[in-house]
């Protein structure tokens, strides 16, 4: 909304076109190239006709490499690279650091952040969400105590701030404090109302405390209320309902056929559209999880096209590990344990990415 209105009012801003696309980027929708496509098309034409600042000109060849090359490590380089100069561009970090995310490329979520953090004080405004996002690359690589002390400090410096409330979530989880986690969450869950789907994955970690605690019923009824209340496309939202409803039947809470069912429904429209293989996993899991053979089989079809066809980021992901994995998904869920036995070196060496 606030490029919408940025644009209205000047149409040939380079800056509000390429964020734009970049937005367009990161939802990982087949149906989003084209307007991708667009919006790099009027920053390049407002950048001829005004000139343009070495900002502009890193973040068009950002959006260039990920939208016309699906070279998504050179999109996040590109704004590296400027922020080399540039340490307190903080939409350029943020952006860098959600592409690094994407790619499960933690060193890399990290190391342009503690390149940049020597130019910042506390009193630089965004500063709380840059800090929120050392928080999360700290958890990422295994620092996890002092993840959770700059993310509580992120917190506190600024309240709306969901990344450095989800890297001490994260934390606090991986050292087996569920019910401080809880506590946590509470705490922080006044400021969080309103701040779209990543409050939703906020009470994803709700629900994951109260399974750590053996309260199924608990985390079933968040399920049910926030974390799964709107039925959304958004690949994230999806990615959320089916691995904790897949966590929630791995411990015996009885999830019913319903809810994989309206899961399902939803992956059945992303067939053929496979634009991130994290995305494509989950809907893997929901077509098994809910019995829907022939669009199970039409998906596998979808994503071993896009390995063949393609060279791409994510081309090369799915034929190197999103395939395999696929098909392993699909074979233990379909009562074939023995179908994944080859899972086994692929999640030791190659799952993060």
């Amino acid at each position: 909304s606030h490029l919408a209105a940025a644009l209205a009012v000047d149409p040939g801003l380079v800056m509000g076109h390429a964020l734009a696309g970049l937005m367009a980027c990161l939802q990982a929708r087949r149906s989003l190239d084209q307007a991708a496509a667009r919006s790099l098309g009027a920053a390049r034409t407002g950048l001829r006709l005004r000139g343009g600042t070495p900002r502009e000109h890193a973040f068009i060849a950002s959006l260039a490499a990920w939208q016309e090359g699906g070279d998504m490590a050179q999109a996040a380089l590109h704004l590296e690279q400027h922020l080399l100069t540039y340490p307190l561009d903080a939409a350029a970090l943020k952006l860098a650091h959600g592409i690094r995310f994407m790619l499960g490329d933690s060193p890399g979520l990290r190391l342009p952040i503690e390149r940049a953090l020597p130019a910042w004080n506390d009193e630089m405004p965004h500063a709380g969400y840059i800090r929120g996002c050392h928080a999360f690359a700290l958890e990422e690589t295994g620092d996890v105590w002092r993840a959770e002390r700059v993310g509580r400090h992120a917190v506190a410096m600024q309240p709306a701030d969901l990344w450095g409330a989800h890297a001490v979530a994260h934390a606090l989880e991986s050292s087996g404090r569920a019910r401080e986690g809880i506590g946590w969450l509470d705490s922080v869950a006044r400021q969080m109302a309103g701040l779209g789907n990543f409050a939703r994955h906020i009470d994803w970690h709700r629900a994951l405390f109260h399974l750590h605690l053996h309260e199924g019923e608990a985390a079933l009824a968040l399920y049910d209320s926030r974390v799964c209340d709107i039925l959304s496309e958004d690949y994230r939202d999806l990615a959320n309902a089916a691995s904790l409803l897949w966590r929630m039947a791995a411990q015996g809470v009885p999830v019913g056929a319903a809810r994989w069912d309206a899961l399902a429904d939803l992956a059945e429209r992303r067939i053929g559209d496979h634009s991130l293989v994290f995305a494509d996993l989950h809907h893997v899991i929901t077509l098994a999880a809910a019995g829907r053979a022939a669009s199970l089989h039409a998906f596998l079809g979808g994503m071993r096209g896009r390995a063949l066809r393609d060279t791409d980021t994510q081309a090369r992901l799915h034929a190197s590990i999103g395939l395999p994995l696929a098909e392993g998904i699909a074979a233990a869920l379909g009562g074939r344990p023995a179908g994944a036995l080859h899972l086994a070196p692929l999640l030791r060496r190659d799952l993060q990415r």
